[in-house]
């Protein structure tokens, strides 16, 4: 096998061992979020320094449209490359190529658009007065439950179409609604998140 070719499916593996890993990591989020468990990731793969009262997610690698790195004399501008991103109660944050952390507040964000489906996976984050954020790539799944969390509160974890990508032969029941969600715009208990 040549080494183009093996290169090849080299990525190939990688991509579908990291996109099941993505997947359970997203559906284990989404319980601890909605029922509002501890989880037990912790910020020191992006070497971030946590606020006062903030906790950690996850922790995903993927591809932001922000981190182009320098393309080399007379060669073609290469893809972002694939990072660690940390994911917390009050951001998302990652250390591009520049080598300096990068960060984006969640109260700041006023869009989302998701995509879980295998080939697209993409989350882009409208802020106000910047451009859309893109994030990418098949272990993207837990950001994506994150961003759903924050912005549409757990009631969405249970129902946004960005995520439906994850109840596909899901086993994902999220038990007794809290209080403070109207149950009567859930979806029936018997369809699994």
């Amino acid at each position: 096998m040549n080494s183009k070719r093996k290169a090849v499916k080299e990525h190939a593996s990688w991509e579908h061992t990291t996109r099941e890993w993505a997947t359970e990591t997203a559906r284990s989020l989404a319980l601890d979020l909605y029922h509002g468990r501890p989880t037990t990731a912790r910020p020191y793969g992006v070497g971030a320094v946590l606020d006062p009262g903030e906790t950690v997610w996850s922790e995903v690698p993927v591809r932001f449209n922000g981190d182009w790195p320098a393309p080399e004399p007379g060669r073609s501008q290469p893809m972002p490359a694939i990072r660690p991103w940390l994911i917390t109660s009050g951001r998302v944050v990652g250390r591009l190529a520049d080598g300096q952390l990068h960060g984006y507040r969640w109260e700041k964000m006023v869009g989302l658009r998701v995509d879980l489906n295998a080939a697209h996976e993409t989350l882009a984050v409208d802020v106000e007065g910047e451009r859309p954020l893109l994030w990418s790539g098949p272990g993207l799944a837990p950001m994506a439950v994150a961003a759903v969390f924050h912005l549409y509160g757990p009631a969405a974890l249970v129902d946004h179409r960005g995520l439906a990508a994850l109840r596909v032969g899901g086993d994902w029941h999220p038990g007794p609604v809290p209080q403070f969600i109207d149950q009567a715009h859930l979806p029936p208990r018997s369809r699994a998140v």
